[in-house]
């Protein structure tokens, strides 16, 4: 269906609007619909925070798995990951090397699993680092303590696992 409409275009050489005697066609209704349908479609083949381009981690303590998959964000400058909640508490930070080999340098947890502690290369701690098909994971045990119970020193497992 052709509308009986008129259209105004800039012409840049006289400086000027030009009024065009050509029919202009409407923008369908139909086609819109359709392409506003595929983009929800879209949006719906993925799930959560990975729908809008943000990534998660999956976190266990002690074995067990914290529940919620808390929003991160990640960053690589030269040979190092630094991995980050974003939310700073409850939540997490990392750092992975992956030069010649793919090596935990720290990690500090706080309030995951009612736990705060953390693990620093050679110094605090123990860990272990890999990527395999695109996921980071960093397991070891940090040192620090529990929220029910503050002033004793303690010790917990960790396993972090997210697609940087």
């Amino acid at each position: 269906m052709i509308v009986p409409f008129t259209k105004s275009v800039w012409d840049r050489a006289n400086r000027s609007f030009q009024v065009s005697a050509r029919p202009v066609r409407p923008a369908r209704s139909s086609t819109v619909a359709l392409l506003a349908a595929a983009a929800l479609v879209a949006a719906g083949c993925s799930d959560g925070y990975e729908a809008l381009g943000t990534h998660t981690a999956h976190v266990f303590i002690n074995g067990s798995d914290i529940g919620e998959r808390p929003r991160i964000r990640c960053e690589q400058v030269q040979w190092v990951w630094y991995i980050e909640t974003l939310q700073d508490a409850p939540g997490f930070t990392a750092q992975v090397s992956t030069g010649e080999r793919v090596e935990p340098r720290a990690v500090q947890i706080d309030n995951l699993g009612g736990f705060t502690g953390s693990f620093w290369d050679v110094t605090v701690g123990s860990a272990d680092a890999e990527i395999t098909d695109g996921t980071v994971i960093v397991e070891g045990t940090a040192e620090g303590f529990y929220h029910e119970n503050p002033s004793d020193r303690a010790s917990a497992t960790f396993e972090i696992r997210t697609d940087c």
